[in-house]
């Protein structure tokens, strides 16, 4: 504007410290004109450093109770006073603590201050001047009196310049991009020599910060973060709690079906290994197993000195059954003869397939008297019943060879014997339970027994 003095204010906060004026005014005087800070309250607000939920609600309602009344003065003028126009309103100056100053300031206002604009807007200045919302240039215009030459006029904006200002020939002022804020504008013509007659012009200016500027608009802000933040916690905390809920179920099933294939594979071994062990045919056990569970009782026999009795069961003319009635029919007899032997023995004792068609039965804790009534308890229960086949019932018999441990000898000579009585029982004519025992543990000779069957 023309020749104007331009003063840059985007880089000066409105909230700078004032000028030291004691040659014009008192402390107190220039406290109660402006209230020192109390526009950067309202206009920075209070935001605290954290977010500790219950401490920062606490301390925003204090604060939120304690700024409401302030920001309002502030950004609601009279209602009286906002007839000019939605966002240039004139506010109520406020009077200062001389009644005599005052009445010097409202006859003399006319003739120094000419004309006030806010963006190009004419604004009436009688009683204080309050624009906005947001920041904007404010251009005052002033007349010079007749004793200019020798009184020059200096004027300051309090809360934006820090020292007086000589203002020259030009008679105008532009503040380009006036913060937000309260301000007050002084105009005063002195001598050159002294600064401190009375201030001649003085009026107070308020630019209203922007809602979204306002202290009530940021606690509103932080409060709905505060609880925004707070509903996305609880949101994820739900959402990890129904992903752990998931994880836990998952982690349940696959323990479950763990279990199950662990339980399978056991299963699976156990018939593995009991396949392994026992004979396919006759659901005994094998040769091996019946060696090693024979073993194992000798060296049990040797250490708590008990007797074990052995039997050798043969059946009789089995070769005539499979060339007579086929190997389908002599298999059946040999699963029938099996089954047999398994319900005379004792749940300790334990049988099996020695060769095609002889069993092995091992007697544990069996002396050799009882032995020989067990023998035929065996004899008796394959011999005396006819054996159903799908050609029809078949009488079958079978010969018994038993031999006792001495509680010395080796496993070896053990079996020996138990074959040797079962050679004589079929000498004898078959059907029959021979025993072959030492009458002295030293005496290298043997006593033969027979029990026949007619």
């Amino acid at each position: 504007m023309g020749n104007a003095i331009r003063i840059g204010a985007l880089s000066m906060l409105a909230g700078h410290a004032r000028p030291d004026d004691a040659t014009l005014r008192t402390d107190q005087e220039r406290d109660q004109r402006v209230p020192t800070g109390s526009h950067q309250l309202c206009d920075r607000g209070f935001l605290p450093p954290g977010f500790r939920a219950l401490l920062t609600f606490l301390l925003l309602s204090l604060l939120f109770g304690g700024l409401t009344p302030l920001c309002r003065a502030v950004d609601h003028p009279d209602a009286a006073s906002q007839k000019t126009h939605p966002w240039l309103v004139i506010a109520a100056h406020t009077p200062g603590l001389h009644a005599t100053r005052n009445a010097i300031q409202n006859s003399r206002l006319h003739s120094m201050i000419e004309q006030v604009r806010f963006n190009q807007t004419e604004l009436p200045f009688d009683q204080g001047v309050t624009v906005g919302p947001g920041a904007g240039s404010l251009v005052i215009q002033f007349t010079a009196s007749a004793s200019e030459a020798s009184d020059p006029l200096h004027y300051r904006l309090l809360g934006f310049d820090t020292e007086w200002k000589e203002a020259g020939k030009n008679h105008e002022v532009l503040y380009d991009h006036l913060a937000p804020g309260r301000y007050e504008f002084d105009l005063q013509q002195a001598e050159t020599s002294s600064l401190r007659d009375p201030v001649v012009e003085s009026f107070a200016i308020t630019v209203v910060s922007p809602y979204w500027q306002t202290g009530w608009f940021r606690i509103l802000s932080t409060i709905f973060l505060l609880f925004l933040i707070l509903a996305l916690h609880k949101i994820r905390v739900d959402y990890l709690l129904r992903q752990q809920q998931k994880l836990q179920e998952a982690v349940a099933q696959t323990k479950a079906e763990l279990t199950l294939a662990a339980k399978i594979a056991g299963d699976a071994q156990e018939a593995l290994k009991e396949q392994a062990l026992k004979d396919g045919l006759t659901g005994l056990w094998n040769r091996r197993a019946i060696f090693a569970m024979l073993e194992r009782e000798v060296c049990r026999a040797q250490r708590d000195k008990f007797p074990i009795t052995l039997l050798m069961v043969d059946m009789d003319h089995f070769k005539n059954i499979n060339d007579t009635h086929g190997h389908l029919t002599g298999d059946e007899v040999l699963r029938e003869a099996a089954a047999r032997l398994s319900e005379v023995m004792r749940p300790y004792d334990f049988a099996g397939r020695y060769g095609g068609e002889e069993f092995l039965v091992v007697l544990p804790s069996c002396s050799p008297q009882n032995g020989l009534q067990r023998a035929e308890d065996f004899r008796r229960a394959i011999g005396e019943r006819l054996v159903p086949t799908a050609l029809g019932p078949l009488t079958v018999t079978c010969s018994v060879g038993m031999a006792s441990y001495d509680g010395k000898m080796p496993l070896e000579d053990l079996i020996h014997r138990a074959d040797n009585a079962l050679y004589r029982a079929k000498k004898l004519g078959r059907n029959c339970v021979c025993a072959e025992t030492s009458l002295r543990a030293e005496e290298p000779t043997r006593h033969l027994s027979a029990v026949r069957k007619a």
